[in-house]
This record gives C-alpha cells, sequence and structure tokens, in this order.
C-alpha cells in the first residue's frame, strides 16, 4: 500500500511538472542564426526575444513565397519580447537588419501541425 502511494504521488508530481513546463511560451533567440528551419507547432505561442546587444531595424514576420507580411517592427530594442502565434502551418521568416542601413538576416520557422496523442 506504502509502495503505491508513492508511485501515485511521484506520477502526480511529474504530471503537474508536465503540466508546468507546457504552460509556458517557447522563446525564440534571434541570434541563433546559420540552424535550419526552427521547428515550431500550430496555435502554441513563442515569445520573439532580442538577445542582441544592439537595436534591430526593420524586422519583420513574413509568410513566403509571395512574402506577405504579418507583423513589422521598426525598431526592436535589446531584451525586448513579443507574443507570436501562428495559425497556419508552413514557412514563415523573421528577418531583421543589426544597422538602419545594413543587410537583413533571416531566421527560418517551420510551423507544424499539433497532434494530440
Amino acid at each position: 500500500m506504502r509502495i503505491t502511494q508513492i508511485i501515485f504521488c511521484l506520477l502526480f508530481s511529474l504530471g503537474i511538472s508536465v503540466g508546468l513546463v507546457k504552460a509556458e511560451p517557447r522563446v525564440i533567440s534571434l541570434n541563433v542564426l546559420g540552424q535550419g528551419p526552427l521547428k515550431i507547432f500550430q496555435n502554441v505561442p513563442v515569445q520573439v526575444s532580442n538577445t542582441f546587444q544592439t537595436n534591430l531595424y526593420n524586422l519583420t514576420v513574413t509568410k513566403p513565397p509571395i512574402a506577405k507580411e504579418i507583423l513589422s517592427v521598426s525598431k526592436f530594442i535589446p531584451g525586448q519580447t513579443f507574443d507570436l502565434s501562428f495559425s497556419k502551418v508552413g514557412a514563415y521568416e523573421i528577418c531583421f537588419s543589426k544597422g538602419k542601413n545594413e543587410a537583413r538576416t533571416c531566421l527560418n520557422l517551420d510551423v507544424l501541425k499539433r497532434t494530440v496523442a
């Protein structure tokens, strides 16, 4: 009987931990470039964060190939974040410049259909 109670408590604690982890939005750091597309799930909130030590300019979120602009931020201050979620699956891009007249850098996102197990 005692072992059953211990197992139940462990499973309950694990369930609470998993629930708390799921509740926090995933953070997209813009200075992790050069990797393949970042995979995120449809309708799951994410936080986009400027982890650079400098302002970012002309930040846009677009859906290729027609480059439909979803969001535009003219000046993104270091440490600043915003929440975002994608209702449609597919490829997206977050592009920005480190200076007002510099070349743009892009981070590719792959939004996947969220499946329930």
